[in-house]
């Protein structure tokens, strides 16, 4: 007898409970001992109800009200306060701040104005702000510094320094903001000021040796993917981009092209770069034939320097520790679940960062993943059993062309399988959050995903050809990577022409978006508790739900 999903899952309800009681904490704020008395009461209830199979269903709603509780008033210590209307109202002010800079977003190298987020050390009584607040800065550096340090490689996660500058808050509906969607995302994030105009700066303390460590590394790594490119390439910028994340290097034109087509999120550094790296890692480890106990204790340090390397970002560190799950389970021998390493990995971004969670990247990359898990891997499963070729004669008389031709048809249903589910997932937030509806990401996503794989496993293996001093090699694989992109460029250029390639959805709420996605997840996890119905029509009850919602509301809209 199978026991119900909430017994199979504890951790599913763990995380459950965790969100409810983070948006609890946002919105009201009771007493944190009556919360976590009640927490207790529901925790004892619980352990009670779990030795009793018959109560499974009194097991999971106490565990859910103890989780509840106990992070409502977590979430009430740890979520930033918002800021009065009365200070947001106040006009800019010039205030001197003490600052440790905790995550370079724009270097800047070129204007001397790097920028990013950083948490007050130390502020006046009248600034608005409290120690341990975050803001976004920009720094402008002082001409005797930046001749000294051209690359500002001085500026770096880590770094210490007071400056004064124009602290002004961030307000969601102004409608005179240059650019209101970056404002919008540095609110969930728990960012109210910004930090610029700065006139004077003064270094208390450097970077951390491994700081300043990572930083050489990205310069070292960027030249390394300029050998043997011509100057001004478009080419060189979009591998750098894809490689270190550095999206700024692309131009104007191939920054709308990619938007458009559904495709910018080759160039964050997630679960696609640390999928692929990772893969690299292990079949390296493999081929020299380092035991399997031991692979996750040298592969995932390594698989962190490149986090660390390329900025860590919160997508890049978001996918390590979901990589890290899944592959300590080897360590441990424990039945290897992608599904239960996400949601753990979801319970301790969450427990670290609450504010991830009204992040609009934590939210794609974690329901795009779920999506993959629960429907598109049954959806690939369904499909070969339906469509494989000559599946009707055993496997040993097929020849070498049925082979080829099998081999084909199924990697063709699995990208199709990957990039459907992917899409369904991501359509409502896409819908709600930036305005718009993209089909044509469907096709292009099952063209583009194996060949940008294929382009950073070519920038890995020239970034290593280079460490251990081979710069032709490396050069070699330069030139092979720019032809592949080449190739993703002109896909991306001719899709971007097509008409409906992108449908505006201006109007669409988000609480709508959240809703279809809710029941969206609820529908499949009712059909994983019957493995049987996910391979039958049934399988098309959660896409059919979402795009006819979708669907219906575009038309009202419209």
């Amino acid at each position: 007898m199978k026991q119900p999903t909430s017994a199979r899952a504890p951790i599913l309800v763990l995380l459950v409970g965790l969100i409810i009681g983070l948006l609890l904490a946002e919105e009201f704020k009771a007493p944190i001992s009556v919360l976590l008395s009640v927490a207790l009461i529901g925790g004892m209830i619980a352990l009670y109800f779990a030795r009793h199979p018959n109560l499974q269903c009194g097991w999971a709603l106490c565990y859910v009200l103890s989780a509840v509780s106990c992070f409502w008033a977590y979430g009430i210590i740890r979520l930033p306060t918002m800021p009065s209307p009365h200070n947001q109202a106040l006009p800019a002010r010039e205030a001197q701040l003490s600052i440790e800079i905790e995550r370079i977003m724009y270097p800047g190298q070129a204007y001397n104005n790097p920028s990013g987020l950083a948490r007050v050390l130390t502020a006046p009584p009248l600034s608005r702000i409290n120690p341990g607040d975050h803001i976004y800065f920009r720094l402008k550096i002082p001409e005797d510094l930046a001749s000294k340090d051209r690359d500002n490689s001085h500026i770096q996660s880590g770094l210490q320094l007071t400056t004064t500058g124009v602290l002004t808050p961030i307000l969601t509906d102004d409608s005179t903001a240059k650019n209101p969607e970056f404002e919008i995302y540095l609110t969930t994030l728990g960012i109210h000021y910004r930090f610029d105009r700065t006139e004077s700066l003064e270094i208390i303390r450097t970077p951390p040796v491994f700081a300043q460590f990572c930083a050489n590394m990205n310069q070292r790594f960027q030249q390394t993917l300029h050998l043997g490119a011509p100057e001004q390439s478009d080419l060189v910028n979009v591998y750098i981009a894809m490689l270190l994340g550095r999206r700024l290097e692309l131009t104007d034109d191939q920054t709308q092209r990619y938007q458009m087509t559904g495709t910018m999120h080759f160039f964050a550094i997630s679960g696609l770069h640390i999928g692929v790296i990772a893969a690299v890692i292990a079949q390296f480890l493999l081929l020299i034939r380092i035991p399997y106990i031991l692979r996750p204790w040298i592969g995932l340090p390594l698989l962190y320097l490149y986090v660390e390397i390329t900025g860590s970002s919160p997508s890049a560190l978001r996918a390590f520790l979901m990589t890290a799950f899944f592959w300590l389970s080897f360590a441990f021998q424990r039945q290897r679940s992608p599904f239960a390493a996400l949601i753990g990995s979801a319970v301790l971004v969450l427990a670290i960062d609450p504010i991830q969670l009204r992040s609009i990247g934590f939210q794609l990359s974690y329901t795009v993943v779920a999506s993959i898990l629960l429907f598109g891997l049954p959806l690939y499963n369904c499909l070969t059993s339906r469509l494989q070729p000559y599946r009707w004669r055993p496997e040993e008389d097929w020849n070498p062309r049925e082979r080829i031709t099998v081999w084909l048809v199924d990697k063709l249903l699995l990208l199709f399988a990957i990039s459907f589910s992917a899409w369904l997932a991501s359509t409502p937030l896409s819908a709600a959050l930036f305005e718009c509806i993209i089909p044509g990401a469907i096709l292009l996503n099952m063209l583009l995903v194996n060949l940008v794989a294929l382009v950073i496993t070519s920038g890995v293996i020239s970034l290593v050809s280079a460490s251990l001093f081979v710069p032709e090699l490396s050069e070699f694989i330069n030139h092979s990577a720019w032809a592949v992109i080449h190739l993703m460029d002109l896909a991306v250029i001719h899709c971007a022409q097509l008409p409906g390639t992108s449908l505006p959805s201006v109007g669409f709420s988000p609480i709508l978006s959240y809703a279809i996605l809710g029941n969206y997840y609820v529908l499949l996890l009712w059909l994983h508790r019957h493995p049987q119905r996910l391979n039958s029509n049934a399988l098309w009850l959660p896409p059919l739900l979402i795009i006819s919602t979708i669907a219906a509301v575009y038309l009202i809209l419209r």
